[in-house]
C-alpha cells in the first residue's frame, strides 16, 4: 500500500511541473500580449498589496491620540520606513517615508513616500482616504498611484466595505509602462479597525481598464471575489477574467489555500502557474513560499 501512494505522489509531482512549464511554452508561443496581461496583472496585484500592508496599520492607528508613540512600537514589515503626523486633528496628513530604501517581508526594497490625506477616522462611515505615492520604487519598478478609499458603512452582513477607486501606472526597468484605472469594493470579514497586519481578511470586488505601452488594451474583471488573508503571502481565492480584442484570459486563485500556485486558462487551456515567479521576470517580486 505505501508503495502505491508513493508511486501516485510522484506522479502528481511530475503533473504538476509538467503543467508549469507547459504554460510558458503555450502562452509564450502565441500572442506575446496574453504574457504581458497576465504579467501585468501579477504585478499590479503585488504592488498594491505590498503598499497596503504598511498603509493599513497607519490608518487605523492614526485615530489615536498617542499615534506617534504607537507607530514607532508597531511591528511594519521593516524597521527602516517612518511615520510622520500633521497633527490629531482632521483633517490630517499622514506620511510613510522609505527613504533611500527599505526591504520588507517579500524580500523587496521600497523607496520613496506614500501620502494619505484623511478628511475622518476610517472607522467612521464617510469616511474618504486619499493616498498617494510618491516616488516611490519597488524593486526596479517605479510605482505611481493614487487611491481614493471612502467608508460606505456596514452592508447586509454587518461587515464593513470600503470602496476605491484606482488610477496605477508601473513603469518597468526596460521604460515600458502599464497604465490601470479601476474601481473596488472591499469587504472586510475580520481585522478591520485593528493595527495587526495578520488578521486582516477581506473579499474584493471590481472592474477597470488597462493600456500598456506595447499596444495591449484590456478590460479587468473580478468575477469571483477575490480573498485577501493578510496572514497569507498571497490571494487564497477568486477570479479574475482578463479580455482584449475578444481573447479572454481566466486566473483562478484557487480555492482558499494558502499557497503561491494559480490556474490560467487562455483559449479554452488550462494550466498553472506560480505566482512567485511570474511577472515580467520580477525577482523583487518573488514571495517567501509557505
Amino acid at each position: 500500500m505505501k508503495s502505491k501512494i508513493t508511486i501516485l505522489l510522484s506522479l502528481m509531482i511530475v503533473g504538476l511541473m509538467f503543467s508549469c512549464d507547459n504554460l510558458n511554452q503555450n502562452i509564450e508561443s502565441g500572442d506575446i500580449d496574453l504574457v504581458t496581461i497576465v504579467d501585468d496583472e501579477i504585478v499590479s496585484l503585488k504592488s498594491g498589496e505590498i503598499g497596503d500592508e504598511d498603509v493599513m496599520p497607519v490608518t487605523f492607528g492614526c485615530n489615536s491620540s498617542n499615534f506617534r508613540f504607537r507607530m514607532m512600537n508597531h511591528r511594519f514589515d521593516s524597521d527602516c520606513l517612518t511615520v510622520s503626523s500633521s497633527g490629531d486633528d482632521y483633517p490630517k496628513e499622514i506620511i510613510i517615508d522609505y527613504g533611500d530604501g527599505c526591504e520588507g517581508r517579500h524580500g523587496l526594497v521600497r523607496t520613496g513616500k506614500i501620502i494619505i490625506t484623511m478628511s475622518d477616522d476610517i472607522l467612521n462611515e464617510g469616511a474618504i482616504h486619499e493616498v498617494k505615492y510618491e516616488d516611490v520604487t519597488m524593486g526596479d519598478r517605479q510605482i505611481e498611484m493614487s487611491k481614493i478609499k471612502t467608508n460606505t458603512g456596514q452592508n447586509a452582513d454587518g461587515n464593513w466595505v470600503i470602496e476605491s477607486s484606482v488610477e496605477q501606472t508601473i513603469t518597468y526597468e526596460d521604460g515600458s509602462t502599464s497604465a490601470r484605472n479601476s474601481t473596488a469594493a472591499s469587504e472586510w470579514l475580520s481585522g478591520f479597525g485593528t493595527e495587526d497586519r495578520e488578521d486582516d481578511m477581506f473579499m474584493r470586488t471590481g472592474s477597470g481598464t488597462v493600456v500598456t505601452s506595447e499596444g495591449a488594451e484590456y478590460t479587468r474583471d473580478i468575477t469571483t471575489a477575490l480573498l485577501f488573508d493578510r496572514s497569507c503571502l498571497y490571494i487564497k481565492s477568486g477570479v479574475i477574467e482578463l479580455n482584449k480584442d475578444g481573447s479572454e484570459v481566466i486566473i483562478d486563485f484557487g480555492d482558499g489555500e494558502c499557497d503561491q500556485w494559480a490556474t490560467v486558462t487562455t483559449d479554452g487551456v488550462s494550466e498553472i502557474i506560480d505566482l512567485s515567479l511570474r511577472g515580467r521576470g520580477m525577482r523583487g517580486f518573488r514571495g517567501k513560499g509557505r
